[in-house]
């Protein structure tokens, strides 16, 4: 699941109407800097050779494995959702939130709006299973702190191993700046808000996308959901489950292909290549991520033609082959009006 971006939600009760202009050429950045990587490495004829002959000799039985690995990071997630209905007594199954975590991934590759239009789905999806406008905007929320707390967790982890290899280089110090603002500022943020609710931005606010639409959802939220430590606790170690399970897709990935990587690798490469996801410009990542991977993986010495095969087949899974499935819920799940609000959490 690997490449959604958490983002804050307007008011559950909005209309989705996106508009046309953020639909178009969204996509071209990413696509430009992943066709420059893609030329680079394969620029010599041997290269691509071995490239094309690792894509051949995949071993099906570890495609499975990495399936496998990638329905549990929808489990994963939708826990977090379950946990925050099961705290105002709503029953429902975890099979059908994840299918609204597999909505929300198709809908914000079709429609990229900074995981805003997706998050508004969520809150929507939550709705029909009779939580209150406050319960929905709380669940998605708390998964914004404990997407960005879970990842720099992550991250922490990973930078010490780098560290302890002597491979803490320039790039990556300033990587980690650019993400260490960003996973501060918004969590903080949030939390301040949840405290402050009184406070009107002024006029400055209406040149912050989506801050208003935030406000809004955080005025609705329930006094200390996202105060809560074992709800937030809970969470962080679900999101943390997302990470691991992504990683372990990667591995399973480069094992399909022949290249037995040790598990701390993947995961430092991994959670280096999500670090620069996120304080990407470019939305879903696109090319920035590919090129962190890659040269991670490669860093520890994986060949580079293995490194790009494996990191191409898990965005496969992860962003690309979701779409299908996810559309086809989107299609059928919200044809139908949605139901009333429930329980006040």
């Amino acid at each position: 699941m690997e490449g959604t971006r958490a983002e804050p939600i307007p008011s559950v009760d909005e209309p989705l109407e996106l508009p046309a202009k953020r639909r178009r050429g969204w996509w071209i950045p990413g696509a430009l800097v992943l066709v420059a990587l893609l030329a680079f490495i394969l620029s010599r004829h041997s290269e691509e050779k071995q490239f094309l002959e690792l894509l051949r000799q995949a071993r099906p039985a570890w495609l499975l494995v990495a399936a496998a690995c990638q329905v549990g990071t929808y489990l994963c997630v939708s826990g977090i959702w379950w946990m925050v209905l099961h705290r105002a007594r709503i029953k429902t199954s975890l099979w059908s939130l994840a299918r609204l975590s597999l909505m929300k991934l198709a809908f914000d590759q079709v429609i990229p709006t900074g995981g805003v239009g997706g998050s508004l789905l969520v809150g929507r999806g939550l709705r029909r299973e009779g939580a209150s406008p406050g319960t929905a905007a709380g669940a998605v929320l708390l998964t914004v702190l404990c997407f960005y707390i879970a990842q720099a967790l992550g991250v922490g982890v990973s930078l010490f191993f780098l560290w302890r290899r002597a491979e803490l280089n320039d790039w990556i110090q300033w990587l980690v700046t650019g993400f260490g603002v960003v996973a501060l500022l918004i969590p903080m943020a949030i939390l301040w808000a949840t405290r402050h609710r009184e406070w009107k931005p002024g006029r400055f606010a209406k040149r912050i996308p989506s801050l208003g639409a935030l406000l809004k959802a955080i005025a609705e939220v329930p006094p200390g959901m996202l105060l809560n430590p074992g709800l937030l606790a809970r969470g962080v170690v679900l999101q943390l489950g997302v990470y691991v399970l992504d990683a372990a897709t990667l591995g399973a990935m480069l094992r399909a292909l022949g290249q037995e990587v040790p598990l701390s690798t993947v995961f430092v490469s991994f959670m280096v290549a999500s670090m620069a996801e996120t304080v990407s410009i470019i939305p879903g990542g696109v090319g920035t991520y590919e090129a962190a991977s890659v040269g991670m993986l490669n860093l520890f010495g994986v060949p580079v033609e293995a490194a790009l095969a494996g990191t191409l087949l898990l965005r496969g899974f992860t962003l690309w082959l979701p779409l299908l499935p996810g559309l086809y819920l989107l299609r059928h799940t919200f044809r139908r009006r949605p139901a009333p609000g429930g329980q006040a959490g």
